[in-house]
C-alpha cells in the first residue's frame, strides 16, 4: 500500500471535490517542479492503488492561464460581451487538438473524500475541464486557504435547481456561494451575457476566466 504524501491528498482532493480532470503535463509543473517523469512515475503508483485512473485524449494546448478576464461585483458597470468574447476567442488561435495524458479521480477516491460519484467523463469537453484546472491551480498557488472553500461544479448541481451552473464557487460555511468561478473557453457574446445576467440576477460577484 502505498503511503499518500501532503501533496498526493491535494491531488487526490481536488480532483474528488474541485475539478473534474487534471493533466500530466499541469501536474508536473504545479506540483512536481516541472519534472514530467517524476510525475508520471507518481501518478502511475496511483493508478495502481486504484486512486487514479489514466487516459489518452485529445485536447488543445492551454492559453496561459493568468488572471480573470473579468473580475465584476454588484454595483459595478455591466461587461462588454462582445469585447470580452473577442478576449476569450483569441487566444485560442492556432490551437489544435493533440494528444493529451490526463488523470481523473476513482470512485474509490471520490467516496474516500466525500464527493459525489459523476456520470462518464465527456472527452468533447476536456479542454473546458483542463481549464478549469488550470484556474483552481492558480487560486491554489496564490492562497491555498482560499482553494479549501472552492467547491466545483459537480458538487455544486443539487444546490442549483433551475440555475445556471457556474464551474465553480467559493462558499462561506454555510455553503452558499460568495463567488462564482467560470472558465470562458472560448464562449461567445451570447453565453457571456447570459453568465453575467445569472450572477447579476442573484447579486453574486462573479470571476471569469
Amino acid at each position: 500500500m502505498t503511503t499518500l504524501r501532503q501533496r498526493d491528498l491535494v491531488v487526490l482532493e481536488a480532483l474528488a471535490l474541485r475539478v473534474r480532470v487534471l493533466g500530466q503535463r499541469q501536474a508536473a509543473d504545479a506540483f512536481w517542479f516541472g519534472h514530467v517523469a517524476n510525475t508520471r512515475r507518481r501518478l502511475q503508483q496511483l493508478v495502481n492503488e486504484g486512486l487514479l485512473s489514466r487516459s489518452i485524449v485529445p485536447a488543445q494546448p492551454l492559453p496561459e492561464i493568468i488572471q480573470p478576464i473579468v473580475r465584476w461585483q454588484p454595483g459595478q458597470p455591466v461587461p462588454d460581451a462582445n469585447h470580452v468574447s473577442f478576449q476569450l476567442q483569441s487566444r485560442w488561435r492556432f490551437r489544435s487538438l493533440r494528444p493529451t495524458v490526463v488523470y481523473f479521480p476513482t470512485e474509490k477516491t471520490i467516496l474516500q473524500f466525500g464527493g459525489r460519484t459523476r456520470s462518464n467523463n465527456k472527452t468533447t469537453q476536456i479542454t473546458h475541464d483542463l481549464g478549469v484546472t488550470a484556474t483552481w491551480i492558480r487560486y491554489f498557488q496564490q492562497n491555498s486557504q482560499r482553494t479549501s472553500v472552492w467547491v466545483g461544479e459537480d458538487i455544486l448541481a443539487p444546490t442549483r435547481i433551475n440555475q445556471k451552473l457556474p464551474d465553480a464557487a467559493l462558499v462561506d460555511q454555510h455553503g452558499e456561494p460568495t463567488l462564482l468561478i467560470e472558465f470562458g473557453g472560448s464562449y461567445a457574446a451570447a453565453r457571456v451575457a447570459a453568465f453575467h445576467d445569472d450572477a447579476a440576477c442573484r447579486q453574486l460577484p462573479y470571476h471569469l476566466w
